[in-house]
């Protein structure tokens, strides 16, 4: 059975009812403050917008706002849907950041009461869901998130609207894994000639509290006029549709690290040390996030992927077949001439050794390991 979510998607409500159909109502909003930026690595809530370390890409942008959003119920899961396009060799795609609006009226004094949590699905069916029949209860997504600590309605109750931008880099990027990786939860394929749709849900953990709505955006490929909705246990509640011309989708802006570079993490969550890749051609940059005091980073690349857990972490790339020497990253950081490796997959990661004990070798192990990553030359 289809049922109507009455959406203003053109400037008015669609009052029109159908028989068959089941009438949820939305909510006229107010323009909505930006709340800050999550950051996943520390969870916290950032009121101010400090330089952001995600993206740079956008590779999802349902973010043209109606002036409505609408209230699921707690632990409700409402799953949407998009589409990416092919942007990486293999045709895999990983997200480090997004941004979501929502309303609320719950009444919140202390303006850090919310928690909503998001669920990213590999493949949905509209009006279907997931293919392979999981939601959030069930499991079958390949990353969730607990965004916490987020302002809903006013000490009073009265409306209150919000745009929260998350960051994900630095350990929590989905997915986080490399397929060949024991611990992998699956692989984020996109396939743009087959019209591929990814599927997303916003699970609101208060009442009174729900996402906007939007008309589109610059990038909202693939998008159906409908999501489908999950009780609190799990079971379907039905397929539901928008409404309206244009066709909606609730808001959401996904970014991505750069064309062809990926970051990966090791399977026991040893590697707390971030590497952040700044690519380009023939000049590629590395840098380490924040490297430790009285220790010196080296830069380790190779032509494949591996796993050794040490006791300063794990190494995620083949020690046995570096395509170079470890290089000195000095201050953390190190800028090279990839010309030579052009067209060929590299797997790059830093290490730390004890200040002037030189390179990591069988004798001088690693005192900290980085994220891995891989990077298509070109």
């Amino acid at each position: 059975m289809s049922r109507l979510l009455l959406t203003a998607v053109a400037g008015s409500i669609l009052v029109t009812s159908l028989s068959a159909q089941t009438q949820l109502p939305v909510h006229k909003a107010i323009t909505p403050k930006h709340a800050g930026i999550y950051r996943m690595a520390t969870g916290e809530l950032e009121p101010s917008t400090p330089g952001q370390r995600f993206g740079p890409d956008v590779i999802f942008n349902a973010s043209e706002l109606t002036n409505y959003y609408s209230v699921p119920g707690i632990d409700q899961e409402w799953l949407d849907e998009g589409s990416l396009l092919n942007r990486n060799a293999g045709n895999w795609e990983q997200i480090n950041g997004m941004e979501f609006v929502y309303c609320s009226t719950e009444a919140d004094a202390t303006q850090n009461s919310g928690t909503v949590t998001f669920a990213f699905y590999d493949e949905t069916i509209v009006c279907t869901g997931p293919t392979n029949g999981g939601n959030f209860v069930l499991g079958g997504y390949l990353c969730a998130y607990d965004i916490v600590g987020l302002p809903l309605g006013d000490a009073n109750g009265a409306i209150q609207c919000w745009i929260v931008t998350v960051d994900l880099m630095c350990g929590f990027e989905c997915p986080p894994y490399l397929a060949s990786q024991t611990c992998s939860t699956g692989e984020w394929i996109t396939d743009q000639a087959n019209t591929k749709l990814f599927g997303w849900s916003f699970i609101p953990r208060n009442d009174n509290t729900g996402p906007w709505l939007s008309k589109g955006g610059t990038q909202a490929a693939g998008i159906d006029n409908s999501f489908v909705w999950f009780d609190q246990f799990g079971a379907l509640v039905g397929c539901f549709w928008f409404g309206g011309t244009p066709w909606a989708n609730f808001a959401m802006k996904l970014f991505s690290g750069p064309k062809d570079c990926r970051i990966y993490w090791d399977c026991a969550g040893l590697n707390q040390m971030c590497l952040i890749p700044t690519p380009g051609f023939p000049l590629f940059t590395w840098t380490v996030q924040t490297p430790g005091s009285n220790t010196d980073c080296w830069l380790l690349i190779s032509l494949s992927p591996g796993e050794l857990p040490l006791p300063g972490g794990t190494l995620l790339i083949n020690h046995l077949a570096l395509a170079v020497p470890p290089v000195l990253m000095p201050n953390g950081t190190v800028t090279l001439d990839v010309s030579a490796g052009s067209g060929f997959t590299i797997y790059t990661q830093a290490v730390e050794t004890p200040a002037g004990s030189g390179p990591p070798s069988a004798s001088n192990i690693p005192s900290g390991c980085t994220n891995g990553e891989m990077d298509v030359i070109q």
